[in-house]
């Protein structure tokens, strides 16, 4: 295992002990999501004599939160001092940003999860929500449909299921979705099609904690048929699944776990957003745009330091 130190060097932040206000910024954080990484501490910070800000049980708490094994808490400690750059006994925003990469290790900041049927418009919604607002969008179906396409032995091992309509076993899923958001570290992550049962739905638990908020494609039955069998015929490369008796198999299996799914986030407490999605893609893009100028002034984050990055470049980020 490679010690803390040579982590440090590795992700390109310093072992520093000058206070912060002595100190060059260097931005080391900036193949990571900033806005996400600001929001997950916002959401275990607390304010102290006037500063919102870490101290070792809240950092304790965020690595939990991410789904990093904290049982260990020589390495907590060890995080913490090194993160401590001013050597107050507590972490800043601008000392958490600095040093992301290490406190977070290849772990998402946040988690958005996309439920809907088949044909709902997971993939439209999410693919405009990485365009216009920076996330990352990984597809559970798309990533499996990659491995048939390469012959993988995982993708000739799930070729038939999926043929038939039928889910994938949550052991392969989490173990495709953790090779893949190993490259997303530090990032908001929307994950489309995934959860599809309970099972997978702890499994994300352990794999990168509770999810940040989920987002309900509400669809009838017949529309996500429809759209189904037109993308089946206007596709120049057909999906092997985009066929009538696959279409109604996979809508079947979807209601079949989609209920237990939808209590596990409530008993989780996951934030829920239902979208009516029978109508265009734009209507259910106007949805959101009305959820995000209503919370616009709630979401501001407050500065924490009188650093650089608490100026108002940071004080004015709303979604």
């Amino acid at each position: 295992m490679l010690s803390l130190q040579r982590r440090l060097v590795l992700h390109g932040t310093r072992w520093s002990r000058r206070p912060v206000a002595l100190r060059p910024h260097v931005r080391t954080i900036t193949n990571l999501d900033q806005d996400a990484v600001a929001d997950l501490f916002a959401q275990y910070a607390v304010e102290r004599n006037g500063i919102v800000c870490l101290d070792k049980n809240d950092l304790r708490a965020l690595r939990a939160g991410i789904g990093e094994d904290t049982a260990a808490s020589d390495s907590v400690c060890e995080l913490f001092q090194v993160a401590d750059l001013d050597g107050n006994g507590y972490i800043d925003l601008d000392e958490f940003l600095e040093n992301a990469p290490v406190l977070l290790e290849s772990n998402p900041a946040r988690i958005i999860i996309v439920v809907g049927g088949p044909g709902s418009g997971k993939g439209l919604l999410c693919n405009r929500l990485a365009a216009e607002c920076g996330v990352v969008h990984l597809s559970s179906g798309d990533l499996l449909r990659n491995e048939v396409e390469r012959q993988s032995p995982l993708g000739r091992e799930v070729k038939d299921i999926m043929a038939r309509g039928e889910l994938v076993s949550s052991a392969i899923i989490v173990t495709l979705m953790k090779k893949h958001m190993g490259a997303h570290s530090g990032k908001r992550v929307l994950l489309d099609g995934f959860p599809r049962s309970v099972e997978n739905a702890r499994d994300l638990t352990r794999l990168c904690g509770v999810p940040e908020l989920a987002l309900h494609l509400d669809c009838e039955d017949t529309v996500m048929l429809e759209r189904i069998m037109e993308r089946g015929s206007a596709s120049v490369v057909r999906r092997q699944d985009d066929n009538f008796q696959t279409a109604i198999r996979r809508i079947r299996t979807f209601h079949k776990y989609h209920k237990a799914t939808m209590e596990w986030l409530h008993e989780q407490h996951v934030p829920v957003v239902n979208l009516d999605c029978s109508g265009t893609p734009e209507s259910v893009w106007k949805q959101l745009m009305a959820i995000g100028r209503l919370m616009r002034p709630a979401v501001k984050v407050k500065s924490t330091t009188n650093s650089s990055l608490a100026n108002d470049d940071w004080n004015q980020r709303a979604v």
